[in-house]
């Protein structure tokens, strides 16, 4: 079995260049049966736009075989109101792409699941996280339920999972760190968007809880949610543990 991953820099793979940034797909794995197959097509800084516009989304066509089962979660970079590239409105562009994309794959014979974006790490003066996408967590459920497949709200999920660790404790999920800590960032880095191994390997692990739960409702998709393994894998010293912070 297969599944097909679409969406931006906090799902795409990383390299020794980027390190310690990991996109939440490079951590599926470990709760993923040993012989299903991942095709990760995410791709940093794209929205639901600029995926098709660059042709990725007609690679991933080509790529799609029947069986297949996609993973969609873009909303990060639809929101960039000054990049005409790159925007789409929530209840329009935004919606009507996303719809595409499960319209095109269906015929494919893929079948597809739409996910909100991850939350960003804000807390307000009150301990709460603040929702910071706007409507577009809203209009991808929306979409979800008009094209009549499964959805995920990720947004709610990680938020629920940032607040109960709390605002210091939250800080080894992302790239916030400080100076001399990695050699690939000097000066440090301030970045409540994207992940460190420890945050890609929870957010994986809220995405696979819920894909095991998608076929009790869904029965085309009983074959996902059996790709799950059932019980949580121990986890490992690896290159991917993190460093202490000094």
């Amino acid at each position: 079995m297969r599944i097909i991953f679409m969406g931006d820099s906090t799902m795409q793979y990383n390299d020794f260049s980027t390190y310690p940034q990991t996109g939440w797909v490079q951590e599926f794995s470990r709760f993923l049966k040993s012989d299903v197959q991942i095709l990760n097509f995410a791709k940093n800084g794209r929205s639901t736009k600029s995926f098709i516009t660059e042709n990725r989304f007609a690679e991933v066509l080509k790529n799609a075989c029947a069986g297949d089962f996609a993973i969609i979660q873009f909303g990060h970079n639809d929101e960039k109101v000054a990049d005409k590239t790159r925007y789409t409105a929530p209840d329009s562009e935004y919606k009507e792409n996303l719809l595409f994309f499960c319209e095109r794959l269906k015929e494919k014979g893929v079948l597809p699941v739409i996910f909100t974006s991850i939350a960003r790490r804000n807390f307000g003066d009150s301990g709460r996280v603040q929702k910071s996408h706007g409507d577009y967590p809203q209009a991808a459920l929306d979409a979800a339920k008009t094209a009549g497949v499964p959805a995920v709200d990720m947004e709610r999920e990680t938020r629920v999972l940032l607040e109960a660790e709390g605002k210091e404790k939250s800080l080894r999920f992302f790239m916030n760190f400080a100076a001399g800590l990695y050699p690939q960032y000097p000066d440090g880095r301030e970045d409540n968007t994207h992940l460190r191994p420890e945050g890609a390997y929870f957010v994986s692990k809220i995405a696979a809880e819920h894909i095991a739960k998608i076929g009790d409702e869904w029965e085309a998709y009983k074959p996902l949610s059996q790709a799950i393994l059932r019980e949580e894998p121990e986890k490992t010293e690896s290159l991917s543990a993190l460093p202490e912070e000094p």
